[in-house]
């Protein structure tokens, strides 16, 4: 076996040589060599080494090994070498004690024959032979890279915030010849993400991602593969949550798309091809994607060029999904939850007309209850500025159970105003006869208690004269029934399509000049990048223009917003100047800017900020031959507004970003907006549902230190305007109906206690709990905010109305006691009953006096009764008079049911023209 000699040779020779301490490079070098002068020359250097401890005999006899082994190898020296480099070293393995298997077999795993074998990456990569900072075939076209998607799972869906998190595998296919290697196989070998820092790799970015990360348990998601011809697999597992504008006006059968977005941060379309590599199968989904509110409709992928003004056209890819939205749940929550309170609203038209407790404290309840459905709605849900499907269906459903409240007020009152259901004989006769109903002992109604033809009588006045009135529940049961089955059909679900945007194509760049190595092409070693350029001269003008990519929130609690933005700075260095015959630009990754100097530009009054770095840190450095230089980054930042909320929810906030050099005052650098106003630039997809973005613009002046000196800063100011139209909805209109329930209280009898003060308690608390929930979502200001006004306001309306109430009824207290002492005055006069006898079996009586009233007898009757006695007690005092001290308690609550509308009106009218009219 003469041809597997040499190899043993070298490697008891590689084993001996180890031993010692001898270079590690001699096998190398021996496989390299063929001549046996070189060999003899390197074994002679090794045995006169201080580091060997071998004695002269054993190097004699060494070399005389080495000299059998060239004799042998002298006439295949090349199949030897392919062999050294290709072939793998098993007799490492029979050097070192092995464990055998119980019958005598070495357990061996057999070996992987797909992937090649080298000592080191770096060696067999030859990545210290070139510079990774520049791009593959650098100044050639633009070089392809293919790209394709895994989706593992959609995480969450975001109505409050808009946007969406998804985790995926994304997967990046290019070519570099750069990182060829020679192999019999042909096979790849697979590396971990160590070697992503040392090589170059597409800079993918998410456009409009709010947060990204790559996963890091139990090592960083990364897998990089490496085939013979130069081509790379690239793949890391990603999780991101980016932005997805969604229509709500159709909630909840709404359909939403919502978009991932793809893109290069630093090269343009004439430097990198960005493509899905299968087409519309480069996108898989996993089995098991499920959203617990949503059924994913449609997975599809789709391709454009996005245009910067600033640096020229980028291709972007597109994974777009569809989501419906389940109706069940909300079917289940809201929908039937509502239905079932306003059928229960109906309730009241069915109980006796005089229970007012009942049909009081029905009313309310379900009124509150509306008021909790509608809160639990919102609260998941943005501040919009448009009405939603679902609103439609609740402030209907709302409306139907007020206004069933209102009815029963129409028909308490009047039937109090109605014939008494007595014969329509002189009122004496009335009070002597006892036709009309006592009044229930428990005062809670007052239900008929007379017997044969006067309850006949009674029964046949009262649906007389409450003909219409019976007729306008039925009518109302049937409209309430109507337009609730109506609402239930109104909304209709409507797909969406999203249209695919075809691929532009545009001519190849040959705009970029070749060179081997950018640290020496820019001569970095040449100079201090720790000094910035022109240093001990002039200021350097340094410009910056912006490109805002999102507004992502805006916080009164904190009194602050994010926005991630594109911040781009422009400067000359002669140092990085370099020679060209095109006299273009060279783009590098982000790694060289540790290497050369940048500006230190940084935000003044930030809470917190970071750059971007998914799938790589979005970093681009584009210089040119002058020594101009592009440096670009995306950034997102949280900086501080002061607002005033003392309109607030009519109020227009101005907040501004400010940027400033940290080191160099205005005597070293000099910032300024590239462009003017033109700096300054907006994505098209910018929105808030809460404010109307109006205006964006730049300034700049001198901030001073004290310490350090004066400083330019520059500012994005941008103003945005609240929408009012969600306040209205969610804060106003219930804080009207709560004033306008208040005032339902100076319809309904005012004996009806139980009626009437949970119906003003009820009330004070709802608007109470509406305060609450405002000033919830709101700063603890030191002033009052123009909303304050009107729900206090409000407030103040319903706690006077509970305060009315209470007035009137201390009154009506003590007339009654009067009139009681009056009546015990009253003389027994020959075929009239003793007053006693008359009180206890007419329709007045003690208990009557201290709870909720005659209901069988109609107001006006009853004061004139009350007249009639007064009149009997004074003819039989004093003879003859006109006096009377009848006192009508009720007018209180006549002139409350015009003085609370009327002053409601007024303060509202003074409301919107000194706030709504000014702002």
């Amino acid at each position: 076996m003469p041809s597997y000699f040499p190899e043993e040779a070298s490697l008891l020779l590689d084993q001996s040589l180890r031993s010692c301490g001898s270079r590690v490079q001699l096998i190398a070098q021996i496989s390299r060599r063929s001549s046996l002068h070189a060999l003899s020359t390197l074994m002679e250097g090794w045995c006169d080494s201080t580091e060997c401890a071998v004695s002269v005999t054993m190097c004699d006899l060494t070399r005389l090994a080495l000299l059998l082994m060239c004799a042998c190898a002298c006439g295949d020296c090349r199949r030897m070498r392919r062999s050294i480099r290709t072939r793998p070293v098993q007799h490492h393995l029979n050097s070192v004690s092995t464990p055998h298997h119980k019958h005598g077999n070495p357990l061996f795993k057999k070996m992987d024959e797909t992937k090649t074998h080298q000592v080191k990456s770096d060696h067999l990569l030859r990545v210290d032979d070139h510079d990774f900072t520049m791009r593959p075939a650098f100044a050639g076209p633009a070089v392809p890279v293919g790209v394709d998607v895994q989706v593992e799972s959609l995480d969450s869906i975001s109505e409050v915030d808009m946007d969406f998190t998804m985790t995926l595998y994304l997967r990046h296919y290019w070519k570099d010849e750069r990182l060829s290697f020679s192999s019999k196989t042909n096979k790849s070998m697979t590396f971990d993400g160590r070697l992503v820092k040392k090589i170059w790799v597409p800079d993918v970015f998410f456009v409009h991602s709010k947060r990204s990360f790559i996963h890091d348990t139990t090592t960083e998601n990364v897998m990089i593969r490496v085939y013979p011809d130069g081509k790379v697999l690239y793949s890391l597992r990603v999780t991101v949550t980016s932005a997805c504008n969604m229509d709500f006006s159709r909630f909840p059968l709404d359909t939403q798309t919502c978009t991932l977005e793809l893109e290069s941060y630093a090269y343009t379309d004439e430097d990198l091809m960005l493509y899905w590599k299968s087409g519309d199968e480069s996108l898989s989904t996993d089995d098991k994607i499920s959203l617990s509110q949503f059924l994913i409709q449609e997975f599809h992928t789709t391709s454009r060029l996005a245009f910067y003004s600033s640096t020229g056209w980028y291709n972007r890819l597109y994974i777009n999904f569809t989501l419906r939205r389940h109706i069940f749940f909300f079917l289940l929550q809201t929908y039937f939850p509502a239905t079932l309170m306003v059928m229960l609203s109906w309730v009241s038209f069915w109980i006796d007309r005089r229970a007012v407790p009942a049909r009081v404290s029905l009313g309310i309840t379900t009124v509150l209850t509306m008021s909790t459905i509608i809160t639990g709605v919102n609260a998941s849900m943005p501040r919009v500025s448009y009405i939603k499907a679902v609103d439609i269906y609740l402030w209907v459903s709302f409306v139907f159970v007020f206004l069933s409240v209102l009815e029963y007020a129409a028909v308490n009152y009047l039937t109090t105003h109605a014939p008494c259901a007595c014969d329509a004989s002189h009122t004496r006769t009335v009070m002597l006869n006892g036709a009309c109903s006592n009044p229930d002992s428990n005062g809670l109604a007052g239900f008929t208690q007379t017997t044969g033809v006067e309850d006949k009588q009674e029964r046949m006045l009262v649906h007389l004269s409450l003909e219409g009135i019976m007729h306008a529940d039925v009518c109302f049961l049937f409209c309430s029934c109507f337009l609730s089955g109506a609402l239930q059909l109104h909304a209709q679900i409507i797909q969406t399509a999203s249209q695919i945007s075809t691929l532009l194509m545009r001519s190849p760049d040959f705009t970029k000049a070749p060179v081997t190595k950018s640290q020496q092409l820019l001569k970095l070693d040449d100079h201090d990048f720790t000094m910035r350029p022109d240093f001990g001269g002039p200021a350097i003008p340094v410009g910056v223009d912006v490109q805002l990519e999102s507004l992502d929130t805006i916080s009164e609690v904190d009194m602050d917003f994010t926005m991630t933005l594109y911040l781009r700075h422009y400067w000359k260095d002669t140092r990085l100047s370099f020679p060209s015959k095109r006299n273009q630009s060279m783009t590098f990754d982000g790694r060289l800017l540790k290497k050369i100097w940048v500006p230190d530009i940084f935000f003044v009054h930030s809470k917190r900020s970071f750059i971007h770095d998914t799938t790589t840190e979005n970093l681009m450095l584009r210089v040119y031959p002058d020594g101009k230089v592009l440096y670009s980054l995306r950034v997102t930042v949280t900086a501080m507004c002061n607002m005033d909320l003392s309109h607030f929810p009519m109020d227009t906030q101005t907040c501004s970003l400010e940027i400033e050099s940290y080191a160099y005052t205005d005597d070293d650098l000099m910032l300024y907006w590239k462009r003017g106003n033109k700096s300054l630039q907006t994505d098209e997809k910018i929105s808030l549902s809460q404010f109307l973005i109006q205006e964006f613009h730049t300034t700049s002046k001198l901030a001073f230190y004290s310490s350090t000196g004066w400083y330019n800063r520059l500012y994005i100011n941008f103003t945005l305007r609240r929408h009012i139209f969600f306040f209205l909805l969610q804060t106003y209109f219930p804080a009207t109906l709560m004033v306008m329930l208040s005032w339902v209280s100076f319809w309904i009898d005012r004996r009806a206690v139980p009626a009437r003060v949970p119906l003003g308690i009820t009330t004070v608390l709802t608007m109470s709990t509406i305060i609450t929930g405002v000033n919830a979502s709101m700063p603890r200001v030191s002033y009052i905010k123009a909303v304050d006004i009107y729900l206090w306001v409000s407030f103040v309306f319903v706690f006077l109305s509970v305060i009315e109430y209470a007035a009137v009824n201390y009154l009506s207290t003590l007339q009654e006691r009067k009139e009681r002492t009056q009546r015990s005055k009253l003389p027994c006069t020959c075929g009239m009953v003793h007053p006693e006898q008359m009180m206890y079996s007419s329709s007045y009586s003690d208990m009557d006096m201290m709870t909720t009233g005659n209901y069988g007898m109609s107001e006006q009757n009853g004061d004139k009764q009350e007249q009639f006695l007064m009149h009997l007690v004074l003819d039989n005092d004093q003879g003859p008079s006109s006096s009377s001290l009848y006192v009508d308690t009720h007018a209180i609550d006549k002139y409350s049911r015009v003085f609370f509308p009327g002053a409601n009106v007024d303060v509202d009218s003074s409301y919107i023209k000194t706030i709504v009219m000014q702002d």
